[in-house]
């Protein structure tokens, strides 16, 4: 049965920066670690980290531009992410730990899987942005900017509509103002050439690595033909699997299923 246990807040400091992690479990036991995607925050791996913390050490990081790590002017580009990453794995300690990676956090599992894959032991990629990277700074970037400017006192009246506790109604103020503009704008327009570049990557991981596929008429990010191709091109290390009629968030979606699944992989075969 597992104990719930509040996380502790840290911060650790990579490429000049301090990164901010949320850490649950106990060190000694294997390391676990959670990446969101873009406009996310390391809290939204709460549930994932209550269900594990009993057996794992449990590391789920802020990225740079989000929650309350800094927020720099530059340095939003995958390799800058996945530096960080690297950086921090080893400032803190951890021993090849298991990667989970969630959209924007997939692409940066994809890219460590193939150019840190010694940092890794395994990786486990919720539903990542390859092909939609090309277009996303026009269709994913208003509707992020736009979240962001909404105004605290029209997001604590719709949480109070809701029925929302105090503490609900602060996360939803928090959700929607944590990350920065311009982290968002510059990472979705800075990053459009990975719509091609995670082939070549795909085609060098060397780590076991698991994809989970969204269905893309629920809101999944990546196209069945697009599937098609990677499984195609792909390492023999890279498997996808997907979830039908199970959108974007998936972990949200499905919790029971995504821990189960995630719990499969992390035993290896």
């Amino acid at each position: 049965m597992t104990t719930t246990k509040p996380p502790q807040s840290k911060f650790v400091e990579v490429q000049g920066i301090r990164m901010h992690y949320w850490e649950w479990g106990r060190t000694g036991t294997p390391d676990l670690l959670l990446v969101h995607g873009w406009t996310g925050f390391g809290q939204t791996w709460s549930g994932v980290a209550e269900h594990f913390q009993d057996r794992y050490h449990v590391i789920a990081p802020d990225l740079r531009g989000h929650g309350a790590s800094d927020k720099p002017h530059t340095g939003y580009r995958l390799r800058d992410f996945c530096e960080d990453i690297h950086q921090l794995i080893h400032a803190i300690g951890l021993r090849k730990p298991a990667y989970v990676g969630h959209s924007w956090g997939g692409n940066i599992g994809t890219y460590m899987a193939s150019e840190y894959a010694d940092d890794l032991s395994r990786a486990f990629l919720e539903d990542p942005v390859y092909w939609r990277m090309l277009h996303a700074f026009v269709t994913a970037l208003p509707q992020s900017l736009a979240r962001h400017n909404r105004p605290e006192a029209e997001i604590r009246a719709d949480a109070r509509k809701r029925g929302l506790s105090k503490a609900d109604e602060d996360m939803e103020v928090y959700r929607a103002h944590h990350f920065s503009p311009l982290a968002i704008t510059r990472l979705l327009s800075d990053n459009r050439d990975w719509a091609y570049a995670c082939e070549e990557h795909m085609r060098r991981i060397t780590v076991p690595t698991l994809v989970l596929v969204a269905d893309v008429k629920a809101g999944g990010g990546i196209l069945l033909e697009e599937l098609a191709y990677y499984r195609r091109i792909a390492s023999p290390q890279l498997q996808f699997r997907f979830w039908e009629g199970v959108g974007h968030a998936m972990r949200r979606t499905k919790p029971d299923q995504y821990n189960q699944e995630l719990e499969e992989w992390l035993k290896g075969p």
